[in-house]
C-alpha cells in the first residue's frame, strides 16, 4: 500500500510508478536526498483518502458537541426530522395542487 522510493525513480520508472500508483491502489512516497520530498498517488486514493478525512472530522466535531451537552436524544431527533419532513412535503404539495387543482 506505501512504498519509498528516490526521485530519481520518478523519470526512471514512471510508467512503473504510474501502474503502481493507479492500478494497486499504492502510495509512492519519493526521497531526495534521504529525506521525504513528494507523495504520489492515483485520483481515486486521493478522493478515498479526502472522504475518509471528511468523516473524522465530522465525528470529531460530533463528538465535542456531545460532550459539550448539545446533543439529543435519538427519538427527539428522529421527531424533528419528521417534523421537517413532512411540512416540506405538505409545502410541496399545496403548491402542486395550485398548479393542477
Amino acid at each position: 500500500m506505501f512504498s519509498i522510493r528516490p526521485i530519481s525513480d520518478l523519470s526512471r520508472n514512471m510508467t512503473e510508478i504510474e501502474r503502481l500508483a493507479i492500478e494497486e491502489g499504492q502510495i509512492i512516497q519519493l526521497a531526495k536526498n534521504s529525506k521525504e520530498h513528494m507523495v504520489i498517488m492515483g485520483s481515486d486514493t486521493f478522493k478515498s483518502m479526502l472522504a475518509k478525512l471528511s468523516m473524522y472530522e465530522s465525528l470529531l466535531i460530533s463528538e465535542a458537541q456531545i460532550r459539550q451537552g448539545k446533543s439529543q436524544p435519538l427519538e427527539s431527533a428522529r421527531k424533528k426530522s419528521d417534523k421537517k419532513f413532512q411540512e416540506k412535503l405538505d409545502a410541496f404539495n399545496s403548491t402542486t395542487q395550485k398548479v393542477y387543482g
